[in-house]
């Protein structure tokens, strides 16, 4: 056999191997996909998209760590007042509108409608972005946002509910990815929504004698809480929104 001969067949042999290494690589990614339960085809030439195909194996690989912790079959879901359904254990940044959201917080009352008068977390968060630093302000506007879609439950019964926390979070991260947010809220936020809390307990709440020890050191601001309207606190944190998405856009 001639050294050309031994050539061509290496040349043959490895195109072989290298052929089954593809055809074993694809059944292997069609395999992973139909377990994930992801639908994707390749290109006229044979090709997948990567990036594609990595955001729907995350998307996919969330929900399913989702659905584990929480154990809800089928996956429960809210419609919103645009006329969309969200789902709640794993919901979507595209499903998040800011105009469901404006019209949620500005109905629900604070502390579970414990207040001397109507007193909307729209309103709370409105006042939250004018407190903070400029840069955390949007986070501040959107920091109870989750609430348009899962209510305003008080602290101490939220504590009690980790189901309840694991919601709340994965929401908010869809929020915050909606909005390009950082997931993780600033201090100056959760400072001020305690300054708030400590204001809103002086102006808003039956008096009591009773410590809050997550008071302690915080000092309720100096001006009064008026309440608005549930119409203007919704009008309010809509343009406060507009506002501050125009100055990051430097518009």
């Amino acid at each position: 056999m001639t050294t050309q001969h031994v050539s061509s067949d290496r040349e043959c042999l490895h195109e072989q191997v290298h052929g089954g290494r593809l055809i074993s690589a694809e059944s292997a990614l069609y395999r992973i996909l139909d377990m994930l339960g992801i639908t994707a085809e390749p290109d006229s030439e044979g090709r997948y998209d990567a990036c594609i195909l990595h955001a729907q194996t995350i998307d996919a690989i969330e929900k399913r760590e989702a659905e584990r912790i929480l154990d809800f079959t089928p996956m429960p879901a809210i419609l919103t007042a645009s006329g969309m359904t969200l789902p709640l254990t794993y919901p979507s940044w595209r499903l998040i509108d800011d105009r469901d959201i404006a019209q949620a917080l500005s109905r629900i009352c604070r502390f579970g409608g414990h207040s001397r008068q109507f007193y909307s977390v729209a309103q709370h968060c409105v006042l939250a972005s004018h407190l903070v630093p400029p840069e955390d302000a949007l986070a501040a506007l959107l920091h109870d946002a989750p609430e348009a879609y899962i209510g305003d439950m008080i602290s101490p019964l939220k504590a009690m509910l980790p189901a309840y926390q694991a919601v709340e979070q994965r929401i908010w991260s869809a929020i915050a990815q909606r909005f390009d947010v950082d997931p993780v809220m600033p201090a100056s936020v959760k400072q001020v929504d305690l300054q708030l809390l400590a204001t809103e307990r002086r102006d808003l709440l039956p008096y009591s004698p009773q410590e809050w020890t997550c008071l302690e050191g915080v000092s309720p601001l100096s001006a009064q809480i008026e309440p608005w309207s549930p119409d203007m606190a919704s009008l309010a944190w809509g343009l406060r929104l507009q506002e501050l998405l125009a100055e990051r856009e430097g518009v």
